[in-house]
């Protein structure tokens, strides 16, 4: 089961709600990342089925948000993930951030973390359904949604694995996340662990505020 958030002239953008349209989404971010950075059109089962697992655990604390073109076809993810400091994120098992001295660090005590991830968005599958020009706006929308609930909140704040080429890119888009520990190859690129509050994605909502209104 999956609710409409937003309807565009050639795609849309729903919100998954149950864990069998989870399935959708773990098979993108595979596909995406195996494909678009190791130029492999196969990823082993057993690293999608782990992926899924991890999704269909985090259901009940996060928002799942797909991007849909006109033909139903999948084409783009992202999921925001409010963190209660009771499983181990991504982050803290394979990038070895201790979040937990992390957050003791700051001058400030967060009301709400939110850990960001599975964004995937297939630009072959945009390509060919003739909405390349819709690329940065689906990939704007993406971000709008996850962040969203950051922004909502003065001292909330998030986490991310952030691909290095994304993570080169996102000041042009008006966000400013830190970097917090090691790059390391994750899904199949070179990936870092960063994070951000809510003044350093401001520029950003406030930019795009007009994507929210249909």
């Amino acid at each position: 089961m999956k609710r409409l958030v937003k309807a565009f002239e050639d795609f849309s953008i729903w919100e998954i709600l149950e864990k069998e349209d989870l399935k959708q989404i773990s098979q993108l971010v595979m596909c995406v990342n195996y494909k678009h950075h190791l130029h492999q059109d196969y990823y082993p089962d057993n690293e999608l089925q782990k992926l899924y697992c991890e999704d269909v655990e985090a259901l009940t604390c996060s928002r799942f948000y797909a991007v849909f073109d006109e033909k139903m076809e999948i084409v783009g993810a992202v999921k925001s993930q409010k963190w209660g400091n009771v499983s181990v994120l991504t982050i803290e098992r394979d990038f070895m951030v201790n979040l937990k001295c992390f957050i003791h660090s700051l001058a400030y005590k967060p009301k709400d973390v939110y850990h960001i991830g599975r964004f995937a968005i297939d630009q072959d599958k945009i390509r060919k359904s003739h909405s390349l020009k819709k690329r940065v706006t689906i990939m704007k929308l993406l971000m709008y949604y996850a962040l969203l609930p950051v922004y909502q909140g003065n001292s909330n704040i998030f986490f991310c694995e952030c691909d290095e080429k994304l993570y080169s890119k996102l000041n042009l888009l008006g966000i400013y996340p830190q970097i917090i520990g090691s790059p390391k190859v994750y899904l199949g690129s070179k990936t870092l662990p960063i994070y951000c509050d809510k003044s350093g994605i401001s520029n950003f909502i406030n930019q795009n505020k007009h994507l929210n209104h249909v």
